[in-house]
């Protein structure tokens, strides 16, 4: 008898725990808020190489808050980054890449490094706000159709944004 209970002693704690355990578990994964798209890096017309300039180390997807009335300077915009992507493969004339972000409006663009990525990889963002001349803004997101020479990208809660495609000009002229 003292063994039977203690089998059904041990069967009622698996009980217990399993219970437990089913009602702390977590639903899944939070949702992600964020926003993805392709970018477009230049190829030469010909042999439709890619035409990367010397003068850049390489390049990342940046993301600033979208200020208004909107930036006045270069200073300014780099001053109100929020986060960047990973660096770009500048070997691939197209690639994918996605920004996790929390929902808001944005400005997106990718920028160019001037100096190798060594040099800015551990500073401070706020250090890096003090240093635009370590970058050069290569392209920025305009929405399909647009006039503009800027379009934001609206991120909403639980969902992601696509379709933010970015094309690479060594020769932009910045809007503000």
């Amino acid at each position: 008898m003292k063994q039977l209970s203690g089998a059904m002693g041990r069967g009622f704690l698996w009980v217990i725990l399993a219970i437990v355990g089913l009602g702390g578990c977590e639903k899944g994964l939070d949702p992600v808020n964020g926003f993805e798209g392709k970018i477009y890096l230049p190829t030469d017309s010909v042999t439709q190489q890619i035409s990367w300039p010397d003068s850049l180390y390489g390049a990342v997807v940046v993301v600033a808050e979208f200020k208004y009335p909107l930036y006045t300077s270069i200073d300014s915009f780099f001053a109100h980054i929020v986060t960047y992507g990973d660096p770009l493969d500048t070997s691939r004339a197209e690639q994918d890449y996605f920004i996790q972000i929390r929902s808001g409006n944005y400005l997106a663009g990718v920028v160019g490094l001037k100096v190798p990525v060594t040099t800015v990889m551990f500073m401070p963002r706020d250090s890096l706000v003090r240093h635009p001349e370590y970058f050069s803004a290569i392209g920025l997101y305009v929405s399909p159709g647009s006039l503009l020479p800027i379009s934001t990208v609206g991120v909403f809660e639980d969902e992601i944004t696509a379709g933010i495609d970015i094309r690479v000009d060594y020769n932009l002229q910045l809007p503000f």
